[in-house]
């Protein structure tokens, strides 16, 4: 197989299936989220930047989150114990149905204290 037919082969999938092939021929992999729902009946705050940076949103009791990596900050207790870990919310549903999606370029954090995702985020997840 040539270069040039390894070329038209690869461009041929990306019309096919819009993945984008790397130099190596691999597909880009697609980020992982971990879902959690948020278990704080008065809402979880969400801070920008870092796990001590403003309070920007609060997800309501029950919203599903999409979380992508973790890193450590201040300890938090909750109904799963008390934590240090902070887990990047990339976006959330409210229970109405209400979708919100941070975007721009600065991370967003929650306490994984207070969101259900079905074990230990820290081992479920990338460090950021």
């Amino acid at each position: 197989m040539t270069l040039k037919s390894i070329a038209v082969a690869c461009l041929a999938i990306t019309a096919a299936t819009g993945v984008i092939l790397g130099a190596t021929g691999a597909a880009q992999a697609a980020e992982t989220f971990v879902h959690g729902t948020v278990d704080a009946t008065r809402g979880l705050n969400v801070r920008s930047g870092s796990p001590t940076g403003a309070v920007i949103d609060t997800m309501p009791y029950n919203s599903n989150a999409d979380l992508y990596c973790w890193v450590s900050g201040p300890a938090v207790t909750g109904p799963f114990g008390t934590t240090t870990v902070w887990d990047a919310v990339n976006d959330y549903t409210t229970p109405g149905g209400q979708s919100i999606a941070y975007v721009g370029g600065t991370r967003v954090f929650s306490s994984d204290a207070w969101l259900n995702t079905g074990g230990d985020t820290s081992k479920m997840l990338p460090h950021c």
